[in-house]
């Protein structure tokens, strides 16, 4: 099994798919997400879509009352995208319904020029389909305290 990089590596496995990495549901309509895959694919958009998914079904009222789920992505070992896995993500967001999503900051670190561009299609599918804003970053830590984290959930 992987093992989270910091600074997850105290946080207590929540939930782990192998085809992207870890995700954790953090409460107030929060999710915490560190791939561990360095190639996106078809199968991680799923794998961590699918854990999305779940989060708002279990939670459904929780999230509601935040007016949508925001999400901080850790894929800082994320270095290369696969065009189908890009298709995947975007139609998953556009598959929920209106407003799921309050926002999102995307932590990169060794993200190709392609990979930056298909974060910024995905910030503008969450901005016109669920009026939400997704920021860059590369300060995993301060994307996590600005959600008012400052260790494990």
């Amino acid at each position: 099994m992987h093992t989270p990089q910091p600074p997850f590596h105290h946080w207590p496995v929540q939930h782990f798919d192998p085809r992207y990495g870890f995700a954790w549901y953090c409460g107030r309509g929060l999710i915490v997400s560190h791939i561990v895959v360095t190639h996106g694919t078809e199968a991680a958009a799923h794998a961590y879509h699918d854990f999305e998914g779940s989060v708002l079904r279990d939670y459904k009222d929780e999230v509601a009352k935040q007016g949508g789920i925001f999400v901080v992505h850790d894929w800082r070992a994320m270095e290369t995208y696969e065009a189908s896995g890009r298709r995947v993500w975007q139609e998953r967001m556009v598959a929920r319904p209106k407003g799921y999503l309050r926002g999102s900051t995307v932590c990169l670190l060794r993200a190709s020029p392609l990979l930056r561009m298909a974060v910024q299609g995905a910030n503008m599918v969450a901005s016109l389909t669920h009026g939400a804003k997704v920021e860059l970053s590369t300060d995993i830590d301060g994307a996590l305290r600005a959600q008012g984290l400052r260790g494990p959930p």
